[in-house]
């Protein structure tokens, strides 16, 4: 196997801003990088083109599995099909983003020539530049076509820049549009799939494709608020986060759908837990951060590009998947305020429901200034990127933080959509995937996984290996209750808009002391945890519930049975006594926990209502079809159905 020819002279033109197409050169040596804040390797390359060689070259990560697997090696002669050479700390770095290695290990065990190290800022001291040894004319080359010098393009303002010929090569821009000390006709746009921590100038032209609500939280570092923006170009997309004076400069700015240039952002690794970008940095706005409107030719620039899931196909999704999903909305239910029981805070959100021309329909759940602001009037077509498949009532659909919603886009599948709904579809027998009061909603129906509680113990349900709880819906009746703990005296403190409710220690004189908080206090709140024993025709188990399902089921708030245990203990009996033997749709979680090893199932009631006998009724008749049992002929099941 004969050995390619390196490309003479390419590193010097490539850090003088010259484009070499797919240059061939040695690597001399490589170096693995301490990098804490990515998961992934990164490696510092000694390159050489026979005549200059280059230190401060930089391996894609994408191109660590060539370095694995041992066919990248000190000495081997690589092909650069795709790189780009930025400017940092008044260095050339060279990222190499893909590359073929040409030569087999050992195949060549020493350096190609005598090559002259270029300074850091890609130049080369006069006394030191040497011309080539030999350059081959095309017949005499066994590299392939020279490299032909490229005629430059002129801009409108008279300057020259070297063509592009990859997304990954920093792109000139000819605009004379500015603002502050931003001057685009003087910079050049890198792409964002070039971004990297070790850059520190550099400006990106990208469209935004998500902005999120303003976020707000006050905790014992201090208060502030953020929001953040997904921006797309050919080569990628990345987030950026707004914080404080920032948040408050651009929120106003930044539309969904627009192009901006954006430069002197930091960045960092992204953090996995609330982006699902395909991109291992993040940007953070900053003092010197600048978003210019773009007012250009925006063809080359990617729009939001959808992969549409039928409604039907939601029912095989996974559960925590997310998909684009596109439908009418046939109803919308008033927006609602609740309040979290882990933080205290308020939140809005509103119950839709979509249908397709596959004739399944579907709840999505909006949150926040979207639930607050939807308008489902005239049945509008609803287009939504990332949200998240749910098991709640059945399969349910949620918005997430990320996801871009559109109300009647100006795409040919929505016209189609609408045509449809308008010409059969308003009137055409759909199926709902979501169950409605699967969680024992107002109407008392049980949900999805219903079980008697004979079949939650053969079935080992909450012992899952994953260790994650498992629900499951059931009816059935209490049948003790345990009242002598039923009641505890708790931190009324709130931190970080999240109320303490830990158990607090009498210290006497009407002082209590919480050992979360560290603090003493004047008063405390009453809560309830209820252990209680629940029964069906197959089995019996004890449940645990909380504040909010206990005051359901005793009809009584904390404050109320508080006052009761202190003064009143006959009423506070009574209290229980009247809450024993009556039937109730339950939705619970169970999971497996470890006690003195001994391993026992935890089973927690997540919702409670008072049966519906109507719809028990329902049920029960349709288990016994389901079962092949014939309901007798003299019983009128027009009665129950």
């Amino acid at each position: 196997m004969s050995v390619p020819s390196l490309s003479e002279g390419a590193l010097l033109k490539i850090c003088q801003g010259d484009n070499v197409d797919k240059p061939i050169l040695q690597v001399l040596g490589l170096k693995k990088l301490a990098n804490q804040n990515s998961s992934s390797d990164r490696y510092r390359v000694f390159v050489s083109d026979g005549q200059y060689s280059n230190s401060f070259s930089m391996l894609a990560t994408q191109m660590n599995d060539k370095i694995i697997n041992g066919s990248l090696v000190n000495f081997c002669l690589i092909r650069a099909n795709n790189y780009v050479c930025n400017k940092s700390d008044n260095r050339k770095v060279i990222i190499l983003y893909d590359v073929d290695v040409l030569t087999q290990p050992g195949q060549v065990s020493s350096t190609i020539g005598e090559p002259t190290t270029l300074n850091p800022d890609g130049t080369v001291n006069s006394t030191n530049a040497k011309k080539p040894a030999s350059v081959k004319r095309a017949a005499e080359s066994d590299v392939g076509p020279p490299m032909a010098k490229r005629s430059p393009l002129t801009t409108p303002n008279g300057n020259q820049s070297a063509p592009k010929s990859s997304i990954l090569d920093p792109r000139p821009v000819y605009s004379s549009s500015g603002a502050g000390s931003f001057d685009p006709s003087q910079v050049s746009v890198h792409p964002i799939a070039s971004l990297t921590p070790y850059q520190n100038k550099w400006t990106i032209k990208a469209r935004v494709t998500h902005k999120s609500d303003i976020r707000r939280w006050n905790n014992s570092r201090g208060e502030g608020h953020l929001f953040s923006m997904d921006l797309l170009d050919e080569s990628g997309e990345i987030r950026a986060t707004a914080f404080k004076e920032q948040c408050d400069k651009y929120y106003n700015v930044v539309e969904v759908g627009k192009l901006y240039y954006v430069t002197s952002c930091s960045l960092k690794a992204a953090n996995k837990q609330y982006s699902t970008l395909n991109n291992e940095y993040e940007m953070t706005f900053r003092d010197s951060t600048e978003v210019i409107p773009c007012n250009e030719d925006a063809s080359n620039i990617p729009t939001i590009t959808f992969n549409f899931v039928k409604i039907k196909d939601l029912a095989a999704a996974s559960k925590d998947s997310v998909v684009d999903v596109m439908g009418i909305c046939k109803e919308a239910l008033d927006a609602t305020t609740l309040t979290s029981q882990r933080t205290q805070k308020e939140f809005t959100k509103r119950d839709i429901r979509l249908v397709d021309n596959s004739c399944n329909e579907v709840n999505l759940t909006l949150w926040g200034q979207t639930a607050e602001t939807f308008d489902g009037a005239n049945n509008p077509v609803v287009v939504v990127k990332n949200c998240k498949v749910s098991d709640y009532n059945g399969v349910s659909l949620s918005a997430l933080s990320s996801s871009v919603i559109q109300i009647n886009p100006d795409m040919p599948q929505a016209h189609s959509l609408k045509g449809w709904f308008e010409s059969e579809g308003q009137s055409a027998q759909t199926q709902s995937l979501t169950q409605l009061g699967a969680r024992g909603g107002a109407d008392g129906s049980i949900g999805s996984n219903l079980k008697t509680l004979g079949e939650v113990k053969i079935e080992n349900l909450g012992m899952s290996s994953e260790g994650k709880p498992e629900f499951y819906s059931t009816s059935a009746y209490i049948v003790m209750l345990q009242k002598d703990r039923a009641l505890y005296k708790a931190c009324n403190r709130v931190n970080d808009g999240k109320a303490c409710n830990k158990k607090v220690v009498d210290q006497g004189n009407d002082q209590y002391r919480c050992e979360k908080c560290n603090s003493q206090l004047d008063g405390f709140t009453w809560r309830i945890v209820l252990s209680f024993s629940i029964a069906d025709s197959t089995d019996n188990t004890w449940v645990t519930c909380f504040q909010e399902q206990a005051e359901t089921i005793l009809n009584k708030t904390a404050e109320e049975l508080g006052a009761l245990y202190d003064q009143d203990q006959d009423g506070y009996n009574k209290v229980f006594q009247a809450a024993t033997f009556k039937h109730y749709d339950l939705r619970l979680s169970c999971k497996a926990e470890h006690y003195n090893d001994e391993q026992k199932v935890r089973h927690t009631v997540r919702s409670v209502v008072p049966i519906n006998y109507d719809d028990y009724k329902q049920r029960l008749i349709k288990d016994l079809e389901s079962a092949g049992i014939e309901i007798p002929d003299k019983l009128s099941k027009g009665s129950y159905l």
